[in-house]
């Protein structure tokens, strides 16, 4: 059975739908913008094993801790990754 309704409602309602899925969309894509602002960076720091010369880095895909990297600038020992901390983001 077919409801009868005049054209303006059948306009009406689809204007309230297309209304209420644009706002939708609007506050979804305004609050996965806002996380995106709120994490900090991702930092390894690396410590010499024979003079304890710190140095810090930006993270990269296969750090992690214990790892051997590098030779140290100072004493030419070597460097392993002690740490990795998520830097937490500036304040306004």
């Amino acid at each position: 059975m077919l409801l009868n309704l005049d054209p303006i409602y059948i306009l009406l309602i689809a204007i309230v739908v297309f209304l209420a899925s644009y706002m939708l969309v609007s506050y979804l894509r305004e609050s996965s913008v806002q996380k995106k602002e709120d994490k900090g960076k991702i930092v390894t720091l690396k410590k010499c094993l024979n003079c304890a010369y710190l140095s810090s880095k930006p993270y990269e895909k296969g750090d992690y801790v214990g790892k051997r990297e590098g030779k140290c600038p100072r004493c030419d020992g070597e460097m392993v990754i002690t740490a990795i901390y998520l830097e937490p983001p500036p304040q306004p």
